[in-house]
């Protein structure tokens, strides 16, 4: 039960950022060499490969540095929102296959939804005027 809980935990941490979660479940799936922490299951264990943990590394350090951009973080937010529902998904279906055997669509559905309704509440949820919405608000006489 506390794993279907940690697939819950990893799919909503992915809809306010898609690469640290992932980066997480990769390193746990690879480390220790000997007897890694994490034992995902096909085709999930890929992300366990020294290849993806470096791909995800690149991936998180270049949503850390566009971040502090405000025009390159705008259309970072527009990419994001098609790449964290996915990597809920992805986390939750890993996560959630460890110890229960629930079909794969539900657990992806699962993640999907998890991590798509976190990152729509975090869009919504920046300040008018803050430079993410292009003062949208503001215009619009909408109030924070």
């Amino acid at each position: 039960m506390l794993d279907l809980f940690s697939a819950f935990g990893l799919a909503g941490s992915a809809g306010l950022n898609a690469y640290i979660p992932l980066l997480l479940v990769a390193l746990a799936a690879r480390f220790p060499l000997s007897d890694p922490l994490l034992n995902l299951s096909e085709p999930y264990s890929v992300m366990g490969s020294w290849w993806a943990i470096g791909i995800i590394s690149v991936l998180l350090l270049i949503e850390m540095l566009v971040d502090k951009v405000p025009a390159i973080d705008t259309v970072n937010d527009v990419i994001q929102t098609f790449v964290r529902p996915a990597a809920g998904a992805v986390l939750f279906a890993a996560n959630a296959n460890i110890v229960t055997d629930i079909h794969p669509a539900l657990a992806l559905g699962a993640g999907l939804l998890v991590a798509g309704g976190v990152h729509a509440v975090k869009g919504d949820d920046a300040p008018a005027g803050d430079g993410h919405n292009g003062g949208y608000r503001q215009l619009a006489g909408e109030h924070s």
